[in-house]
């Protein structure tokens, strides 16, 4: 119920900014400005960036993924785990965005990337036997592979700053889920630790 029920709070939110931006009118309340965050302005865009996206593909594409993933957190660990997960891990996720661009008065950033980051790194923390498939790669990659792939491409990509994309709200809401999962399984990181094991030749 939670997985739906935040699907359906990113769908309504996202509707209404997309006429905002239509109508380019009332736009900032949907994004997260850092240097005006830093200036104690521009809250309510702090929290309901966390929901809007910039179109639908990005609306599609972040629900799709969190879609496939919520599931296992709320089925292994619980709906308020969840929760949890999905909201610390937003917040880490425009911390470490903060960080980087707090006097950048151009940067503007939008969408639930960094919460279903770290949605996705809990379910494979929960669920280390996994594969997932990535658009560019023709063959399934292993649970832990994907992490130490993703954090890797993205950090080298936020050194960078390559792409229109926040890679920092990226790593921050991956670290954050994939700690919390940790902490919240009965199991720990035990079973990622001896799919790793199992992983070395």
């Amino acid at each position: 119920m939670v997985t739906l029920a935040l699907i359906v709070v990113n769908v309504a939110v996202s509707l209404v900014a997309f006429s905002a931006f239509r109508r380019n009118k009332d736009t900032e309340k949907f994004l997260f400005i850092p240097v005006q965050v830093a200036s104690g302005e521009n809250l309510i865009g702090m929290v309901l960036s966390n929901f809007s996206h910039k179109d639908i593909s990005h609306l599609v594409f972040n629900m799709l993924s969190f879609y496939f993933f919520a599931p296992v957190v709320e089925e292994l660990l619980g709906p308020l785990q969840l929760l949890v997960i999905y909201a610390v891990s937003g917040a880490a996720a425009m911390l470490l965005t903060f960080l980087f661009h707090r006097a950048d008065a151009r940067y503007r950033a939008l969408g639930a990337s960094g919460s279903v980051s770290g949605v996705i790194f809990a379910a494979i923390v929960l669920y280390p036997g996994m594969s997932l498939y990535v658009y560019f790669v023709p063959i399934p990659i292993p649970g832990p592979v994907f992490v130490l792939g993703y954090l890797a491409l993205s950090i080298y990509l936020a050194k960078r700053q390559l792409g229109n994309i926040g890679h920092e709200a990226h790593i921050g809401g991956a670290v954050a889920g994939f700690i919390l999962s940790g902490l919240f399984s009965p199991s720990g990181f035990a079973p990622l630790l001896e799919t790793i094991r199992e992983l070395l030749p």
